[in-house]
């Protein structure tokens, strides 16, 4: 029986420790995709995404491809805007994680101009965690 717990703890222990990492982790590329928005850098920002990524931003079509996703925040980060990403939840699926959080984007004088909510799911690279699919949901009105 004290096998059969100790066999549990540390399946236990170990899955939320293979959670924790993923979290650790795409949250490290949150902040490093804020400093590459804020200092200008769209080919670093998009070095966070899968070649074959997936993005959909609100009230516009799908973007596909990096190099696509480079190219649409590209004026976001010409413009000298900041972005602010927060994670809320990461669920590990092993090769995969998906993140749910909320983004706010400042101008320059510091205004929120966007925010709103993202559902995002990562995918596990030789080159670390990458984003393969991305939806955003702007809680911004179209004017």
């Amino acid at each position: 029986m004290k096998k059969v717990i100790l066999l549990l703890a540390v399946l236990v222990y170990g899955v939320n420790m293979n959670a924790q990492s993923a979290k650790s982790s795409i949250e490290a590329n949150s902040k490093a995709m804020q400093e590459a928005m804020e200092n200008g850098d769209a080919e670093k920002f998009g070095s966070f995404f899968a070649e074959d990524a997936i993005f959909k931003p609100s009230g516009h079509e799908v973007i596909k491809g990096r190099q696509g996703i480079v190219s649409a925040h590209k004026p976001m980060a010409d413009s000298d805007m900041k972005l602010e990403i927060k994670t809320d939840e990461v669920l590990d699926f092993g090769d995969y994680a998906h993140e749910m959080g909320s983004y706010k984007v400042h101008s320059p004088d510091g205004q929120v101009v966007e925010h709103g909510t993202y559902s995002t799911l990562w995918k596990k690279s030789s080159a670390g965690w990458k984003i393969y699919r991305d939806v955003v949901s702007s809680a911004v009105n179209p004017g």
